[in-house]
């Protein structure tokens, strides 16, 4: 900044006299106005004292900062400088200062994301809680949508970021986190009085399947797990929202197939069991965190994204034990 630079060659006390003192509003309303007398009215001050502050400032500075005329006042080169750097400080100040309330959550922002639903789970409650916990006066703004979607959403400025599971390339945007999902099957407890950890393909396309539809990215999953294991794939219901897949499970209804994260729990919870498949060859979900580099973010979006990443960057921590996210700047 312009405005840092200039004041790094003055004195600290003169820097002090200039920018934390009356005599700055001094300096640019005479400028403004051309004249002392003015520049008091307009400040509701005696012209004698804006005189003196002036005297005093040229006398620290050495220089004179404005011509005497006939006519008024007006600016020499060196007072054209020390005005021009006032102004700019004071910019840098002003927004300083927006940015730290901003951080410290004195105004009211708000963020908007884009998600996919396989997401919703547990994977975004855990990083959005704390998020919210932390700024509880910002707005924040989920949509889920399907993976292909989303890129398109953070393109248009509809989303501040995303959570897609789209393969690269991502045209347009940034990964700037990525973790690897896990193809679970999803079983209720009551048909597992002792839950066991895995379940071979073909044994689970032999129960009634409930599966996403082509619009989930977890369909493409599916088609490659039928694939594999030879299974004609004849499912009892196909649906785009995985909410309503568990709840059927739940219900006795078949069994069904979703993504879970490194971090998600596989223990047993709300009645339904989360059993790995027992063929390794079954590839996993990638879920990556995208921005658009060419837009400007506000400070909110930044600080939220910043969590995001701290949760992501988690995944990787041996135990899959919680990071300990940062608190508000």
């Amino acid at each position: 900044m312009l405005s840092v630079l200039f004041f790094s060659t003055l004195g600290a006390k003169l820097v002090k006299r200039v920018l934390f003192s009356r005599f700055a509003n001094y300096l640019d309303e005479i400028a403004r106005l051309g004249s002392i007398r003015k520049a008091a009215d307009k400040l509701n001050i005696s012209a004698s004292a804006i005189d003196k502050q002036l005297i005093h400032a040229e006398e620290a500075l050495g220089v004179e900062l404005f011509e005497r005329l006939p006519r008024g006042m007006r600016l020499t080169s060196a007072g054209e400088i020390l005005l021009h750097g006032v102004r700019s400080w004071q910019k840098d100040l002003a927004r300083i200062r927006f940015e730290i309330e901003e951080l410290r959550g004195l105004r009211r922002g708000e963020v908007k994301i884009a998600v996919s639903q396989e997401t919703v789970f547990d994977f975004l409650p855990g990083a959005l809680a704390s998020f919210m916990k932390d700024h509880p006066r910002i707005a924040n703004h989920v949509a889920v949508a399907e993976s292909d979607r989303i890129r398109q959403m953070v393109l248009d400025g509809q989303a501040d970021f995303g959570l897609t599971f789209s393969p690269p390339p991502l045209p347009g945007v940034t990964v700037i986190r990525a973790a690897r999902f896990h193809v679970r099957a999803v079983v209720p407890v009551e048909n597992e009085p002792q839950p066991q950890k895995t379940i071979a393909l073909s044994d689970f396309f032999l129960r009634p399947t409930i599966i996403p539809d082509a619009s989930v990215h977890l369909r493409d999953i599916v088609d490659i797990a039928a694939a594999k294991s030879k299974a004609r794939l004849q499912p009892v219901l196909t649906t785009n929202n995985l909410e309503l897949m568990r709840s059927m499970v739940r219900e006795g209804c078949g069994f069904g197939l979703t993504a879970i994260s490194d971090r998600s729990s596989t223990a047993v919870k709300d009645g339904l069991a989360y059993l790995a498949l027992g063929d390794r060859s079954i590839p996993p979900l990638t879920l990556s965190l995208i921005v658009a580099p060419e837009r400007k973010f506000s400070l909110t979006s930044i600080l939220a994204r910043r969590y995001f990443e701290v949760y992501f960057d988690g995944l990787e921590q041996a135990g899959g034990k919680e990071p300990a996210l940062q608190k508000k700047a």
